[in-house]
This record gives structure tokens, C-alpha cells and sequence, in this order.
């Protein structure tokens, strides 16, 4: 079945951008066929470095009307496989009523799509009191992924997460639970002033080697977890872009072309 897959976070900085980025990486290298929004406009990191890469990604202000029909239009015209909303932080409410006004998962049924909400945790109470908020709405008729940051886990754990009755409910009805490993901050820094995607950080594009070395490790290490909700993330849906080649294994990296010149400043941005 074909998803919309919607990225949440209670509160800006818990690193939904950064597994956004991870989520497009992968599905480029595995040829789906996709189509990726920014939803934050406010601070659209997403369209800034992901713009040119692959599939490309487009600006939509999912939480009000007007872009909103938009996305509806766009999504019947083209019938990707696989449709990837970045949403704003704290934008629950708005988003609820959204999903409320136009029928989301109705139309999702019709058009042969299952909706999945991810949530990225950091360690604190707001992003799972937020996904309680967005459980309690949308029940079943969704599925769920939850993505521990790691770069957030400095030896405590997300006990918070772990001993609430949220994620007692979220294993109820078969969510799915991964960990997006840690990228060195310095690392990470360096992709966003070059505003590059993690898979066109090669010393070609003026990185470093041991930096190189590090954002390969944290693919290899990223790849895997996401594959644990593989179904859900749609990457599941393989080769289905016409302009992949099919030479190309599912395991192979295709080239990336990624402009930088427009890159002047520098953003600072929790993982």
C-alpha cells in the first residue's frame, strides 16, 4: 500500500528535520518514487538542503486551507508512492483540524494510501504528551513510528517515554519503535554550512575524509533501523521511479548532484 508519511515533533528541535533528511537519503537511494513537502515555513531547513536532491522537495503550509488543498490536488494528480510532510513543530492542533476538515484518512483510503504519523523524541514530557494528543484523534486509522533521537540519550535513557501509558497504547496497535543513531555535532554542523545531504557529504563536494567516514558510519548504522519500519516509511515500494535505472541494486547509492552556492549562513540546528 502506497503512505503518506507525516513527520511530528511536539516542539521544534527534536530532530524531525534531521530524520526527514535521513527518511528522503534513503528512499532516493532505493529509486522510490516519492514526493517530499516542507511544511515549516518559518525555518524550512528541509527545502534548504533538499531542494535538488533527488525528488526535490516542495514549500506547503500543510496547516492552513489554501496549501492544504494543494497537497490534496497534487497528491491526486500524481499518485506517488510514497508523500513525506516535515511538519512544524507544536502544529498538533492545527494539524488535527486540518486532517478533520478535509477527511485525511478518507481520502487516503480512496486514493489507496495508509497515513503513518512518526514522532521524534528527545527526552522531555511536551513531544509525548503531543503524540497522547494525536493517539487519542486519530486511534487506528493511522499507524505509528516512534524515533528515539539518540543524540538526546546521554546516558539517561528515555525513561519518560518508556514508562508512560502512550507507548503502552502505541505498541497496542503495532507501532513501530527505532533509534536514529548520533551524528557528530561538528560533523552535522559542517553538512548544514555546505548545505549538503547526508549522502553528498564525499570529499568531492569539499568534505573532509574523517567527517566523510563519520556520516557513512551513521548511515550504515541509521539504514537498518528504518528498515524495522520499513512498511510503514514506505520503503517498501521499491524501484518504482521510471527515471531509476534499473542497474542499480537497492543497496548501491546513486549520484548526487546538489547545488551550493545559495548556502551564506549558518543555521544552528539540534539533530
Amino acid at each position: 500500500m502506497k503512505r503518506i508519511v507525516m513527520i511530528l515533533g511536539g516542539k521544534g528541535g527534536t530532530g524531525k528535520t534531521a530524520f526527514t533528511r535521513l527518511l528522503l537519503d534513503v528512499m532516493h537511494s532505493k529509486g522510490i518514487n516519492y514526493l517530499a513537502y516542507d511544511a515549516d515555513t518559518e525555518n524550512p531547513e528541509l527545502y534548504d538542503y533538499y531542494q535538488n536532491f533527488g525528488a526535490g522537495v516542495q514549500l506547503l503550509n500543510f496547516i492552513e486551507v489554501a496549501e492544504a488543498k494543494r497537497f490534496f490536488t497534487e497528491l491526486k494528480a500524481s499518485s506517488p508512492d510514497v508523500v513525506v510532510v516535515d511538519m512544524p513543530g507544536a502544529s498538533g492542533n492545527k494539524t488535527r483540524e486540518i486532517i478533520s476538515k478535509f477527511g485525511l484518512f478518507k481520502i487516503a483510503g480512496d486514493l489507496g494510501y495508509r497515513v503513518t504519523l512518526v514522532t521524534v523524541l528527545n527526552l522531555g514530557y511536551s513531544v509525548i504528551t503531543s503524540l497522547k494528543a494525536m493517539l487519542e484523534f486519530c486511534g487506528n486509522q493511522a499507524d505509528y513510528v516512534v524515533v528515539k533521537n539518540l543524540c538526546w540519550d546521554k546516558g539517561l535513557g528515555f525513561q519518560r517515554w518508556e514508562n508512560s501509558k502512550t507507548r503502552t497504547v502505541i505498541e497496542s496497535l503495532q507501532g513501530v519503535e527505532i533509534e536514529m543513531p548520533e551524528l557528530e555535532y561538528s560533523t552535522f554542523d559542517m553538512l548544514i554550512e555546505k548545505g549538503l545531504p547526508y549522502s553528498a557529504a564525499t570529499e568531492e563536494n569539499g568534505f573532509p575524509f574523517g567527517d566523510y567516514l563519520l556520516v557513512s558510519g551513521f548511515l550504515d548504522q541509521a539504514k537498518p533501523e528504518l528498515e524495522k519500519a520499513g512498511v510503514y516509511l514506505g520503503l517498501d515500494q521499491l524501484h518504482k521511479n521510471p527515471a531509476f535505472s534499473s542497474s542499480v541494486s537497492s543497496d548501491e547509492q546513486p549520484a548526487v548532484t546538489v547545488s551550493t552556492s545559495r548556502r551564506g549562513r549558518k543555521k544552528t540546528n539540534e539533530q
